[in-house]
């Protein structure tokens, strides 16, 4: 499942699309549907793509960020799988220090694996 929502964000001068869910298969297309919409309307250099709460990109999905990077619009991303994700996008570093709370949380929850018995 995916969710996107759109909004025009009028002080900056921007669309912000706000992403939610698994970026897989269908819902890829999906996105690059509503990233063209937005680019319609606007140019890609005032596009805001936000990956929030987003939990899994396959391959496809990554190959679209690169798509919607590539043409200028911005990524953004919360959680330390999707910085990271962008920043190979991008071509930045992304230094692992970023992610030593979210990591001890995840050890600390079992790693999302559910009670092993």
């Amino acid at each position: 499942m995916l969710k996107i929502s759109v909004k025009d964000e009028e002080p900056q001068k921007r669309i912000l699309l706000e992403v939610e869910g698994r970026l897989v298969g269908p819902w890829v297309d999906e996105l690059e549907r509503c990233w063209e919409s937005a680019r319609n309307r606007v140019s890609s250099g005032v596009i805001v793509v936000r990956l929030a709460n987003v939990s899994f990109i396959d391959d496809a999905g990554r190959e679209l960020l690169k798509k919607i990077s590539s043409a200028g619009s911005k990524l953004e991303g919360e959680g330390c799988m999707v910085r990271a994700i962008i920043a190979r996008i991008i071509g930045a570093v992304f230094p692992a220090r970023d992610c030593e709370g979210e990591r001890t949380i995840a050890t600390q929850s079992g790693g999302g694996q559910g009670k092993r018995k």
